[in-house]
């Protein structure tokens, strides 16, 4: 798994030349707009101007390698500068097929390692890479992020390390926010009339960061390597009793992770993004990810297997999940996702009392169904090979991965380990129960979506995913990448009729708001998550989200406010997709410029809150017209949405 960042760090300490530098440099973005100041010799900081408006200044920066300090009273010996600008494709596609990668670097070399710096037009990044041969432990990680006690800030705060990276957003000011709790990333701040995102990229054999404040900044929280282990809730987690003096064992001749800060004039600029993917390691130049299918995929648990009005017992059973292959080959959905209970409770080589997963597979690959299935991790960890294995014999196309909730070293590897065993026998994966994205997809294109998000699965006990918390998971959450809400409610109620039902789900505000989220939010592997029943009860809004994509050529965002609503447009090939949500309780009017989707198109339909939308979530009204205007007009209920489709 190490070989590739290896060679990477070797190139890095080979590549600067034997000559003396002073203190302190500048680097500058292309646009020259943001400059980070080093200084380079003593105890090692940098500032971020924008503009020349401070983001964040003197912060310091440190690894801690075998009681030896990296970053403290230590003299730059050399530097060297380059330019990058050039494209890369996306394998899988989740907001352009084609990005931009442009950015000037500074590397920093001292004694054993040096520092690379890079300034991009939205932001810079920084990180350690070793020269040592030793596999010496990381013994901890100086991160440091000052800002004023005025800005603005969003964050999901949290107070354990071993948690369900689930939460709503809290908005205060800097000054306001707890001393005693964790930030989790990616963090957003407001400064000096910027967005100004905090986030990590390219995390391998290290743990995860969080954030805490600490005086008149933030500094970097780590979990450290596990000493001792126990199982949780029945054996379906593994919890961390004890942690070593260490966070990793492997400080020798590698790369670590990146440290992102990253700046933006207006929300709206969150939505096209992908800088935490071009801080990702590359694919392997041999590596074929040519097999991996993105898609809609049906799904049995969120709706409690609650199908009726046919004849058979519903639950898990071969003859539901056959009823399910049939539907989802009836109307285009390209996959069936599994859940829970299809296996024994601790052994994925067994299957339940009444399923049949051998027999399944090949019914689904007759209807050219694909078969995803769910599992705990704390199987796969113990059956990798072998249920694997299975799993590829039966035909099965990718894996749902649940239960995690950790991001310290160990748990790390084990989602490397993950990606690489299923890359090597062609299954997608969609990691739950996790942390974020942080760039692990560009080197592994088979990790398809994550959860690492308070989403749709949890209005089946809470009421806390609301609208206003749907829009800023657009800007925050899905910034670093493809994020497994999992949409698709057709029971609709705005809040004063809302209730937390487990078997028969419902979601908050209108049914366009939830047709608009398969528009903007982003996921390869997109959900159903109704039930068929309640699908076939309201055919209009199927059929309109069957016809929504889950990978696109181009994002262009149209307007956005944190917390009360967004839109953007996505192309694929030569049709355009609008999607918008209302996070308020008022209803709200937009004028959209989509100048660039008018040319050569002859119709739009559109699903848009109808009439009563204010009063009966469910109201909505889907219409087609060959009349195309560069500014489309729409009206949102309160907590309402709108789609369209130009073509």
């Amino acid at each position: 798994m190490r070989t590739k960042r290896i060679v990477t760090a070797l190139l890095a300490c080979t590549a600067i030349a034997a000559t003396s530098w002073a203190k302190p440099v500048q680097l500058k973005s292309p646009d020259g707009r943001n400059v980070v100041e080093i200084e380079t010799d003593g105890e090692i900081c940098y500032s971020l101007h924008r503009d020349s408006k401070p983001i964040t200044v003197g912060n310091r920066l440190s690894i801690n390698v075998d009681g030896t300090e990296w970053g403290k009273a230590q003299k730059c010996r050399a530097v060297k500068r380059r330019s990058v600008s050039t494209k890369h494709t996306v394998p899988v596609p989740r907001r352009s097929r084609e990005v931009a990668d442009e950015y000037n670097e500074l590397m920093l070399s001292y004694k054993g390692y040096n520092i690379e710096f890079r300034a991009y037009n939205e932001g810079i990044a920084y990180r350690f890479v070793s020269c040592s041969k030793k596999a010496d432990k990381v013994n901890g990680e100086t991160v440091n992020f000052n800002l004023d006690d005025n800005a603005l800030t969003y964050t999901q705060l949290t107070n354990r390390m071993q948690q369900w990276f689930e939460y709503n957003y809290t908005e205060r000011r800097f000054a306001s926010l707890p001393t005693d709790s964790l930030i989790i990333l990616p963090m957003l701040a407001s400064i000096n009339g910027y967005q100004v995102v905090f986030a990590e990229a390219d995390v391998y054999d290290y743990p995860g960061i969080y954030l805490r404040r600490d005086g008149s900044g933030l500094r970097g929280d780590f979990a450290y390597f596990p000493a001792t282990e126990r199982p949780e809730d029945r054996g379906n987690k593994i919890y961390v009793d004890k942690r070593e003096s260490f966070m990793t064992q492997n400080a020798g001749c590698r790369s670590f992770p990146w440290r992102v800060v990253a700046t933006y004039d207006a929300e709206k600029e969150l939505l096209s993004s992908e800088l935490i993917w071009l801080l990702g390691s590359k694919e392997d130049a041999d590596a074929d990810f040519s097999w991996i299918r993105p898609g809609k995929v049906l799904w049995d648990w969120w709706n409690c297997w609650n199908v009726y009005g046919v004849d058979f017992s519903a639950g898990i059973n071969t003859d539901t999940y056959r009823y399910l292959i049939d539907y989802a080959a009836r109307h285009g959905i390209e996959y069936l996702l599994i859940d829970e209970g299809w296996s024994a409770p601790f052994d994925l080589l067994t299957q339940a009392d009444g399923v049949d997963m051998p027999a399944i597979c090949r019914y689904a690959q007759e209807r050219g169904i694909g078969i995803l299935l769910w599992t705990k991790w704390v199987n796969l960890d113990r059956q990798m090979t072998e249920a694997l294995d299975l799993m590829q014999k039966w035909g099965v196309k990718g894996i749902k991965v649940d239960f995690m909730d950790r991001n310290d070293a160990k748990m790390v590897d084990f989602f490397e380990r993950t990606a690489a065993e299923c890359a090597k026998r062609r299954l997608m994966v969609n990691f739950h129960g996790c942390y974020p994205p942080d760039g692990m997809r560009r080197r592994f294109p088979n990790i398809m979506t994550r959860e690492g998000v308070y989403g749709l699965e949890n209005n089946k006990w809470s009421k806390r995913v609301t609208p206003r918390h749907d829009v800023m998971l657009s800007f925050i959450r899905q910034y670093p990448g493809p994020m497994d809400y999992t949409p698709g409610a057709m029971l609709n109620a705005h809040i004063e009729r809302f209730a937390a039902i487990h078997d028969e789900p419902m979601s908050q505000g209108t049914r366009s708001h939830q047709v608009a989220l398969y528009v903007v939010y982003e996921s390869p592997l997109q959900t159903l998550a109704d039930s068929p029943v309640h699908y076939d009860q309201n055919p209009d809004s199927r059929d309109f989200i069957k016809k929504i994509p889950t990978v696109w050529d181009e994002t262009i965002p149209l307007v956005g406010k944190l917390g009360e609503y967004v839109a953007v447009a996505r192309r694929s090939g030569t049709k355009w997709y609008i999607g918008a949500i209302n996070g308020t309780n008022a209803p709200l009017h937009l004028d959209l410029d989509i100048s660039f989707a008018v040319g050569g198109a002859k119709r739009i339909t559109t699903h848009a809150d109808g009439k009563n939308a204010a009063r009966q979530a469910k109201d909505h009204i889907v219409k087609s017209t060959t009349k195309i205007e560069p500014t489309l007009s729409i009206d949102m209920a309160r907590n309402g949405g709108f789609a369209a489709i130009i073509e």
